[in-house]
């Protein structure tokens, strides 16, 4: 695997990710493999499963958003995950963290950014009920309050 060429755009979380998914589809066949050779082929400096993608399931990575995945859709929403490791939110002492890793507030929702709806405004998301305490993110996206 230290033979394959990296593009030089790709940042050195990327080159790993790229090697870990490698060394995994390359225990399987070949034919699986070929997705993520394309992905990271492309340059892409951000990590997207394939829609063939079986790690998932044999890894016990549950459906949804989570550090493997990074992007996930929902209801026609983009659901993506902001980390408390690189931007600390004012309220953070406020929340607790559940066993995934996600803020949740005092009632129980995931704390959440989501420029199109107000503050305060709650509605489900693929993890459960969410509130709104954040912005900075496109319409039509979720942003997760994480401590990945």
């Amino acid at each position: 695997m230290n033979d394959l060429p990296a593009p030089s755009t790709a940042p050195i979380d990327e080159e790993i990710r790229y090697q870990q998914l490698m060394a995994i589809a390359e225990s399987r066949d070949a034919e699986e493999a070929e997705p993520y050779q394309e992905w990271y082929e492309s340059g892409v400096t951000a990590y997207y499963a394939p829609a063939n993608d079986t790690l998932s399931a044999d890894y016990g990575v549950s459906d949804g958003l989570n550090t493997f995945t990074g992007v996930n859709y929902h209801d026609g929403r983009t659901e993506t995950y902001y980390s408390s490791n690189v931007l600390y939110h004012y309220r953070t002492s406020e929340w607790t963290l559940d066993s995934e890793g996600f803020y949740r507030d005092s009632d129980g929702y995931y704390v959440v950014a989501a420029s199109d709806m107000e503050q305060g405004e709650t509605f489900t998301g693929s993890k459960g009920e969410c509130k709104v305490y954040d912005c900075g993110c496109s319409d039509g996206v979720t942003d997760y309050y994480v401590a990945w």
